[in-house]
C-alpha cells in the first residue's frame, strides 16, 4: 500500500538520510552551500558506490533526490572506469556538467572519491563559475 505524504520529498529544508558521521559531513556541506547559493533548486550529497543520498536538500517537490542520485551515480561509476582505463585522454574527473534549457546540474566528486555532491540551480539565479567555485571551496 502506497500512502503519498510519506512519499512526498521535504522541500526548503535539509534532510540527513543517516545518523552516523557521513550524514554530519553531509549537512555540513549542505549548510555552507545554501549559506552561499539559497537560490539552489535542489543539492546532495551521495556515496558513489551504492547511490544512497546522505543529505539532501530541495526547493520544489517534483526534484526528488533520490530519483536524480542513482543515475548521476551511475554516470561518475561509469566516467571513473573510463578514466582509469584511459579510454578518455586527461587528468583526474574533477566534474561533469549537465547544461538544460534553463539550468545546469553539476557532479562534483568530494576528495576522498566516496562520495558527491550534486546541485541544480537556474541560470537565471547564478552562474556555473560560481557554484564551481562555491563547490570547490565547501567540499575540499
Amino acid at each position: 500500500m502506497t500512502i503519498p505524504f510519506l512519499n512526498r520529498v521535504r522541500i526548503r529544508q535539509i534532510t540527513v538520510g543517516t545518523s552516523n558521521e557521513a550524514g554530519v559531513q553531509a549537512r555540513t556541506i549542505l549548510e555552507k552551500l545554501l549559506a552561499e547559493m539559497p537560490e539552489l533548486l535542489l543539492t546532495c550529497v551521495v556515496e558513489v558506490s551504492s547511490g544512497r543520498v546522505l543529505a539532501s536538500y530541495t526547493r520544489e517537490a517534483h526534484l526528488n533526490p533520490n530519483q536524480i542520485s542513482l543515475r548521476y551515480a551511475k554516470l561518475l561509476q561509469l566516467t571513473a572506469k573510463t578514466l582509469a582505463a584511459q579510454q578518455i585522454p586527461g587528468g583526474p574527473l574533477t566534474d561533469i556538467t549537465v547544461l538544460l534549457e534553463d539550468q545546469f546540474h553539476t557532479v562534483w566528486p568530494l576528495p576522498t572519491g566516496q562520495w558527491y555532491c550534486f546541485v541544480a540551480v537556474r541560470f537565471a539565479d547564478a552562474n556555473l563559475g560560481m557554484a564551481r567555485d562555491v563547490l570547490r571551496r565547501h567540499t575540499a
